[in-house]
């Protein structure tokens, strides 16, 4: 069913790197299939086969490498088999919103517009500790400007966005060289920087909704943000066109200056003065985090912690490391 039959009709190929058939990639694909558009075929990339539905919109593609190849890897396996006016990136724990391609066949009617980004949201459900890391991600003192890709925000065009949300016409996928890397991580910031080069824009829409499942406070959580920082910290030194920006710093100023300032504000006080000032800090980012139950509250002050520490000292390392690929 198209969304009016006065907009352009659009073939969109949905690109999936599956890493591990787990039931979040199950949900994603099941999600896909329901999709409120009429014309899409779901790709999805593995490096080994994959026990997938028959239905004809699904197309399985073999990267032909041996071991774990890298999203972005996956992703250029999938150009040559496109068939679609535009590519869908969805990572593989990402479950697109019933209207999502009704949504962007409405922006792409406008010709000037080759690739949207929209929101990776917290679904429903799921256990108290994905709650909390999608809490810190949402709120401001966990994400700060960058909390619009969590949650929906004024619309805007950026040069710079995560791949589990991506759409852009296969044209510009093209002419921007495709992916390119085998970066685990971070591969989106070079496709975008990609982008950026043949003039191409990410126009966010907020209305472009996934929702992205999250991984649970703490191991999982900080491992994530850590390959992000990591990363991050890498491209700062060696490509910085999007990366060398304030914003990416702020967590590392963070770690370093809230306990010094933190100590100093305490060693004015005494003993019960201290307790009362711990106890009122804790209680304000508590009432701070968007996840609504006790739990996830007196949880995220941890998990807002733990968030930038993992970042923070993998962005240093990441500085300080020369070469990094995988």
């Amino acid at each position: 069913m198209r969304a009016s039959s006065s907009l352009p009709a659009i073939r969109v190929s949905i690109v999936i790197p599956l890493h591990r058939p787990t039931p979040a990639f199950r949900a994603c694909l099941a999600a896909c299939l329901e999709l409120d558009h009429g014309d899409f075929e779901v790709l999805v990339v593995s490096d080994r086969p994959a026990d997938l539905p028959g239905d004809p919109r699904v197309v399985p593609v073999l990267t032909g490498l041996a071991g774990d190849s890298s999203p972005a890897e996956k992703r250029d396996a999938a150009l040559p088999r496109a068939t679609g006016d535009a590519i869908a990136y969805l990572d593989d724990d990402a479950e697109p919103a019933r209207d999502w391609l009704r949504v962007a066949e409405a922006a792409f009617a406008d010709p000037a517009v080759a690739a949207l980004g929209g929101p990776g949201v917290t679904p429903p459900g799921g256990g108290w500790r994905q709650r909390v890391g999608g809490a810190v991600y949402e709120s401001a003192l966990g994400s700060g400007p960058l909390r619009y890709r969590f949650t929906p925000a004024p619309a805007r065009t950026v040069d710079d966005y995560p791949a589990y949300n991506l759409i852009v016409r296969t044209e510009a996928v093209r002419r921007a060289g495709g992916w390119a890397s085998t970066f685990y991580g971070g591969e989106d910031t070079r496709f975008c920087e990609g982008l950026a080069r043949i003039g191409v824009p990410v126009h966010y829409l907020p209305k472009l909704v996934v929702r992205h499942h999250r991984r649970p406070v703490f191991r999982a959580h900080m491992r994530q943000v850590g390959n992000v920082g990591r990363h991050r910290g890498h491209f700062v030194r060696k490509h910085p066109e999007t990366s060398r920006r304030l914003v990416y710093f702020a967590p590392v100023a963070a770690l370093v200056a809230a306990p010094a300032l933190l100590a100093a504000a305490l060693a004015r006080l005494g003993p019960g003065g201290r307790a009362a000032a711990l106890g009122a800090l804790y209680a304000g980012l508590a009432a701070a985090s968007p996840a609504g139950g006790r739990r996830e509250r007196l949880a995220f002050p941890l998990a807002l912690a733990a968030h930038h520490a993992a970042y923070g000292g993998s962005f240093v390392l990441g500085l300080l490391t020369r070469e990094m690929d995988r």
